[in-house]
């Protein structure tokens, strides 16, 4: 048990700011990507 828990706390300090970073960057690249392939909103119900 305190193996590995010495294991995460030894993989969470090697992270660092550019780590985190390029996760964010990689995120909103994907979601950037999901959004522009998503299909427009043209259903025949509501008030137009």
């Amino acid at each position: 048990m305190n193996k590995t828990f010495n294991q995460i706390v030894f993989s969470v300090t090697k992270l660092n700011k550019t780590h985190i970073q390029f996760a964010m960057m990689l995120l909103a690249l994907v979601l950037l990507v999901l959004g522009a392939g998503a299909p427009e909103d043209v259903g025949g119900s509501g008030i137009k």
